[in-house]
């Protein structure tokens, strides 16, 4: 092949090369696409105001399938609030007690018990606000009130670490060792637990005992976790404490380990923030909680889980409520109460006195349907201390502000 053919061959090689690259930068960035077709999608038009329908469906029902302890079986569902009203329902609201009112407890025959820290006596207040001195004693500046569950005895702590266990209804009294705290009642009030705190980390130990205080026993040793343990008896009688030395999860998440009397193995509680204050259902199978993350400011926000056996961590939700469990009190294993704060200040969580004297809305709780619903204000109230009457029909709380002693109508 001469010189002047190998040429011309060459150069028309490039050409092709070339408009073949040509071509490809065009049909890649200049070419028309092509539109793609969809389908007409139908409208409905509706009157201004309304939502359009569903369509055709199955039957309503009015409740959802439901898992141990009758929370729903879908954790990702919803709550659905009502639309805060604030408003005042004074027909719901009574005050029992002017005078400053501590301590509270509701006996099961729907009467209220609670201690005035101005005189020093216990007192049995009934729903029209008639009071009865529970004993002739007075018991000055006590700090601490453990209620048992279905008899009249306590255990009264004092600023100076002392303890009595007083059964007002023999008017009886035992002195409980001093090094001892943290007390809670069994369900059925024949036994206590208590952390027994020495001054050395090999004689600390939570502990079983008689409400007197005798047939003690050694549950776990505490060590340097004393200040991690809480006493926490569960209806079920399960559980009788609850510690912070779960495995480590996170910045905002973390294991809560649930002890019971004889050393059993629960699986760890995961909780979804930090600052647990928890309170057990009736049956003690679910457990509501107050946790804070920096991911809320740092606001309490209220959580429900399954808490016994195989079923603690199942059903785990979120209920959108910011406000602390101990301002919650359950009416029945499906339904709660609550007091709201209406301003919920962020950095509540981390420090409380930021949120105190801000007036609290009463909110109902469904926990089958996800209904909140705001009932209103209690004359301005911010709930301190609350519980239920046994049949469902009213909450009992003392408002943090004045002291008072409210009964708001469920």
């Amino acid at each position: 092949m001469d010189e002047r053919l190998r040429r011309a061959l060459f150069i028309a090689g490039f050409l092709v090369i070339v408009a073949g690259m040509a071509w490809g930068l065009y049909y890649l960035f200049f070419r028309q696409l092509i539109p793609v077709t969809t389908p007409p999608t139908a409208t409905t038009t509706v009157p201004g105001g309304q939502l359009p329908g569903a369509g055709a469906g199955r039957p309503a029902t009015t409740t959802v399938p439901t898992g141990p302890g009758g929370l729903p079986l879908q954790p990702g569902t919803p709550f659905q609030p009502s639309l805060p009203t604030g408003l005042e329902t004074p027909d719901r609201v009574s005050i029992l007690r002017q005078e400053i009112t501590r301590s509270i407890s509701v006996s099961s025959n729907g009467q209220v018990r609670g201690y005035n820290p101005t005189d020093g006596r216990f007192y049995r207040i009934d729903q029209n606000g008639n009071a009865v001195p529970m004993s002739n004693q007075a018991f000055t500046g006590v700090d601490q009130v453990d209620w048992g569950n279905s008899s009249d005895k306590a255990v009264l702590t004092f600023p100076d670490g002392s303890n009595i266990m007083y059964d007002f209804t023999t008017n009886k009294q035992v002195t409980l060792p001093k090094h001892w705290e943290d007390f809670e009642f069994s369900p059925q009030d024949d036994k206590i637990v208590a952390k027994s705190v020495g001054n050395n980390a090999d004689n600390r130990f939570l502990i079983v005992s008689n409400p007197d205080g005798s047939n003690s026993r050694t549950i776990e040793d505490l060590g340097d976790n004393e200040e991690r343990v809480h006493s926490s008896w569960s209806p079920n009688n399960q559980v009788v404490a609850y510690s912070f030395t779960g495995e480590p999860l996170g910045m905002d998440r973390q294991q809560v380990l649930l002890l019971g009397q004889n050393r059993e193995n629960f699986k760890g509680l995961v909780i979804e923030g930090r600052g647990f204050i928890p309170k057990w259902s009736p049956s003690g199978n679910n457990l509501l909680y107050s946790v804070y993350t920096s991911a809320n400011s740092y606001r309490p926000t209220l959580w429900i889980s399954g808490a016994a056996g195989d079923s603690i961590n199942e059903n785990r939700r979120n209920l959108q409520i910011s406000t602390w469990a101990d301002k919650c009190a359950w009416v029945s294993e499906s339904s709660l109460v609550c007091g709201v704060p209406r301003n919920m200040p962020a950095g509540a969580g981390l420090q409380r006195g930021v949120a105190a004297g801000i007036v609290d809305d009463i909110y109902r709780l469904n926990l089958e349907t996800g209904e909140v619903i705001n009932l209103g204000e209690a004359q301005g109230a911010s709930v301190q201390e609350i519980s239920v009457t046994p049949d469902g029909s009213a909450a009992v709380f003392t408002d943090a502000n004045s002291g008072r002693l409210i009964r708001f109508g469920l």
